[in-house]
This record gives C-alpha cells, sequence and structure tokens, in this order.
C-alpha cells in the first residue's frame, strides 16, 4: 500500500472538504458531539490553512485521502483548566482538523498519518507537539497513546461540549 503526506495545495480543497465533511459525520456516527453544530473545520478555516500552508494531505494510493493542519502556537486553544503543558521548549506546534476518507478507516492509515505529522512538525524544527480531542473520541486517544503522547490536562473551548483533553508530545 502506497501512501505519503504532502503540503495540502489550493487545488487540493475540492478532495479536502468531502473528507471534512466525512470525519464529521463519522464523529456523528459515534454520538460524538465534536465537530458538530455548526463547530469544526469549515471551508473558510481549511482554505486558511492550505494558503497559510499549514495544511497537510495524506494521499493514498494516488488519491487524497486524509487532511490535518499543523497550527503553530499560540493555536487559539484556551489554558489548560487542569493539568498543565511541559514548557521546557519556547514554540509548540498543534494538529488540529484530522480527518480521513472512508475509504482509509479501519487500514491503520490514521496513525500512519499522525506519525507522519510528527515527523513533518519535526522536520519544521518543532520538538513540542500538542493537540486535543473530545473525551469521548477513544479513536483518537488510542492513537496519541500508540505514538508516545503523554496527557497534559483539560481545556475547554468555548461551545456547547468544548471540553478536551489535550496531550503533548516532546522530541528531542
Amino acid at each position: 500500500m502506497e501512501y505519503y503526506i504532502r503540503p495540502a495545495r489550493p487545488a487540493d480543497l475540492d478532495a479536502i472538504m468531502p473528507i471534512i465533511e466525512s470525519g464529521r459525520q463519522y464523529l456523528k456516527n459515534q454520538g460524538l458531539p465534536q465537530w458538530q453544530d455548526g463547530e469544526g473545520p469549515d471551508l473558510a478555516l481549511v482554505t486558511g490553512d492550505v494558503e497559510a500552508g499549514r495544511g497537510y494531505v495524506l494521499l493514498s494510493e494516488g488519491l487524497i485521502s486524509g487532511y490535518l493542519a499543523l497550527i503553530p502556537g499560540p493555536d487559539g486553544t484556551p489554558p489548560l483548566s487542569e493539568g498543565a503543558w511541559d514548557e521546557r521548549f519556547e514554540q509548540y506546534v498543534a494538529i488540529h482538523s484530522v480527518a480521513l476518507g472512508p475509504n482509509c478507516r479501519g487500514r491503520g492509515l490514521g496513525n500512519s498519518f499522525l506519525r507522519d505529522a510528527v515527523t513533518a512538525a519535526r522536520v519544521l524544527g518543532y520538538q513540542d507537539i500538542r493537540l486535543d480531542t473530545h473525551p469521548g473520541n477513544l479513536i483518537m486517544q488510542k492513537a496519541v497513546a500508540k505514538l508516545g503522547f503523554n496527557y497534559a490536562g483539560l481545556t475547554y473551548l468555548p461551545m456547547q461540549n468544548g471540553e478536551r483533553l489535550a496531550y503533548q508530545l516532546l522530541l528531542d
């Protein structure tokens, strides 16, 4: 199975947005409020991230099959209300808007995509990588644990059902 990641291009938006919508529906089918009710990534956010060089796509067998963004901090996530970030490095990058197309689910590509995003972040010079997810998103929690992320605490996004578990990975 051939797969790799690369920076997203504006021409990719027509392939990215259905993946985002598929991810939104997948979360809904799991009974999760994450990305529902007008929250989560939309065309304006994704376009801005892509144009700023922060968006990345997963290509699997030649097709765009996933999307995520690497957002340099501060990334707009509210401070932790419980727990604390390890602040040993001056700069961090946050992984946001992770979505896989339905053709990738259950094949281990989500873990590979996140691992490649960590590698891309390190190549960009970041040693502190952060992300957050809804407490009910057990799939994401399992994936970040496999990659060595440590639980840092709780944050609350300014929205209904905004509680998020925050994770951090420190690299040398």
